[in-house]
């Protein structure tokens, strides 16, 4: 690969919007959270997202130097650049039957503009949140269940359109799916999405596949790869699709269904796979770590990290990120194994690095540099919070690597990156998770806003300081701190707000 036209340094000047002194941070939190429950809020400058956000993502600790320099006088670079993917994703990817098409080169030959996979319909689905694009997101969802849903199975069912063979669900699809739906709800709950009024709800529809992945997509507590596999299931299990953190985000939106037993065993699997301890992960395995039961039959027997392993580290980093995971953070720390010229001042030898690998652990020839392969392996090592590392290896030529320069779409138009639905979709959702572009929206709705600074009795708005916390300290109305047993700041019938800006119950 020419990783002289690849490692390009961010260049785009058009995501100049100012940003706010860094000292009034907590004051733009403060101006959301006293809003009434049916305003929506200003977006913030640096996320597409309609709510300001948390210093939970606000990740420039992490950053590198020249990062940092960049983002200081480009403070919507992340913002901007999934906004003008976005608008090339919908136009080239989504059908006008509101499905996501499978667009791909096979031989030099552009094929699937009209077919669709389930997969699709969640990677659109997330995309539209974090994209703030609630038509989109109806759209999407409106055509996934008009067209491969099945109430039967209550899932997904055909995973593939039109063709529908070989039915069942995808696990992934309808674990994306039902956290699109989750986020969805919980932004409509806050009234900062319209209320929905099609069909099926949003609750209706995620508690359905929540439900069906328990019952049907695990056995003896594993994540299964599908709901129509028969017993050969457990015995082919897929990393990529260990969503530990979109199960603990189920764990907390409902009490029906628990996924504690199967959250241990998605670590205690890729824990045993042949190279988690240099953080990469197989494209299929079974309970033990192994060669499934079909992996004779798949590409370097199903043990490499190819096109579906390569998304392990953004799904285990999502859980380290958003629940400070050990397990989680100790595999993402394991990337440095992989990645081990992260700190060499030649960065081209990094970027070769992100690749996809082979069983025996060397680079797949092609792919080195690759952008949607730099996005996953960059989202690991945001959640392995080792700064030493993070601050190396987000060198701001790495991260320009995934929008590239030219064009709309994500990546390199020599290696017609733009003709990939997949890699568009993966370059995308990576990039959000980097840029802190990918909150966990469901305990942003739950979460209180903690006060670190208060001053005695005063009402002064600019002197509050305000982060995210599990500390249930809430802010009245009035902006005054809520704090139990205080003297002030608690006003009987007086409404609190999270982070989100939903009223919420007054303390106890």
């Amino acid at each position: 690969m020419d990783f002289a036209n690849s490692c390009k340094k961010i260049n785009r000047g058009d995501a100049t919007r100012p940003i706010a002194a860094r000292k009034t941070w907590g004051i733009g939190i403060f101006a959301g959270l006293v809003l009434s429950v049916g305003s929506l809020f200003a977006q913030s400058p640096v996320w597409n997202l309609p709510y300001n956000r948390p210093a939970g993502y606000d990740f420039t600790s992490l950053y590198s130097t020249s990062l940092n320099t960049y983002l200081a006088s480009n403070p919507g670079y992340f913002k901007t650049e999934l906004q003008k993917a976005w608008g090339y994703y919908k136009k080239t990817f989504i059908q006008s039957n509101g499905l996501v098409n499978h667009l791909r080169l096979e031989n030099g030959n552009l094929v699937g503009a009209n077919e669709a996979v389930s997969e699709g319909q969640g990677y659109g689905m997330l995309l539209a949140v974090l994209l703030n694009d609630q038509p989109t997101f109806n759209k999407i969802f409106e055509a996934a269940n008009a067209n491969i849903w099945d109430n039967g199975h209550k899932s997904y069912f055909y995973w593939s359109w039109p063709s529908k063979s070989n039915p069942g669900a995808a696990t992934d699809a309808d674990l994306d799916i039902g956290l699109a739906l989750v986020f969805a709800d919980e932004l409509q709950k806050a009234k900062l999405w319209t209320n929905y009024t099609g069909a099926v709800s949003y609750n209706t529809r995620a508690m359905d596949i929540i439900r069906s992945i328990k019952a049907n997509m695990t056995s003896q507590n594993y994540l299964l790869p599908g709901d129509n596999w028969g017993g050969d299931a457990i015995n082919n299990l897929n990393p990529s699709y260990f969503c530990t953190a979109w199960l603990k985000v189920f764990d907390a939106y409902q009490k029906e269904v628990d996924f504690t037993a199967v959250i241990d065993n998605c670590y205690s699997v890729l824990s045993k796979t042949p190279r988690y301890s240099v953080g990469q992960a197989p494209d299929w395995c079974t309970t033990g770590g192994g060669q499934s039961s079909q992996g004779g039959s798949k590409t370097e027997q199903g043990l490499g990290m190819l096109s579906d392993g390569i998304r392990t580290p953004y799904r285990i980093a999502m859980d380290a990120l958003w629940f400070k995971d050990a397990r989680a953070i100790a595999y993402c720390k394991n990337i440095k194994g992989t990645l081990t010229n992260y700190g060499n001042a030649n960065i081209k030898l990094m970027a070769a690095q992100m690749a996809l690998y082979t069983k025996a652990g060397q680079t797949q020839a092609g792919t080195e540099g690759s952008f949607d392969d730099v996005a996953m392996w960059l989202s690991g090592v945001m959640g392995s919070g080792d700064v030493e590392f993070t601050q190396k290896a987000t060198n701001s030529v790495i991260v320009g690597m995934i929008p590239g320069t030219i064009g709309d779409y994500f990546g390199d138009v020599a290696l017609q990156d733009d003709k990939y639905y997949y890699k568009q979709s993966l370059g995308m959702l990576g990039f959000a998770v980097v840029g802190g572009q990918f909150p966990n929206i469901q305990a942003d709705a739950k979460t209180p806003i903690s006060v670190i600074s208060i001053p005695g009795n005063s009402k002064s708005k600019t002197s509050l300081h305000m982060k995210r916390s599990a500390t249930p300290v809430w802010m009245t109305q009035e902006g005054v701190p809520a704090v139990p047993g205080a003297s002030s700041g608690i006003n009987d019938g007086a409404s609190y707000r999270n982070a989100l800006g939903q009223l919420a119950l007054p303390l106890p």
